[in-house]
């Protein structure tokens, strides 16, 4: 993030985390942040964590997967926006 930008606080729960997306000069990138510290002894990581630090990386190393997730975005949105509209006609 920019300096001087407006920040937001977001609490977490126990046992979430956050995958934070930003661009910065054009560029995508992206950060974990869990609520309290990941073990990191043992040689898997909490599914959680892992899961957030596996789509961090996907995000950040395959630019087409941006794309992807954009079009799934728009495409689920737009079904939903239909479904709802034909339950308000149903009423």
């Amino acid at each position: 993030m920019a300096t001087g930008e407006d920040t937001t606080t977001v609490e977490l729960d126990s046992g979430e985390c956050a995958l934070v997306v930003w661009d910065e000069d054009g560029s995508v990138q992206a950060r974990v942040v869990a609520a309290a510290d990941v073990p990191t002894e043992g040689s898997d990581l909490p599914i959680v964590p892992e899961f957030a630090l596996a789509l961090a990386k996907r995000i950040l190393k395959d630019p087409d997967f941006q794309d992807e997730v954009l079009d799934w975005y728009y495409d689920h949105q737009d079904k939903e926006a239909d479904e709802e509209g034909d339950e308000d006609e149903e009423d």
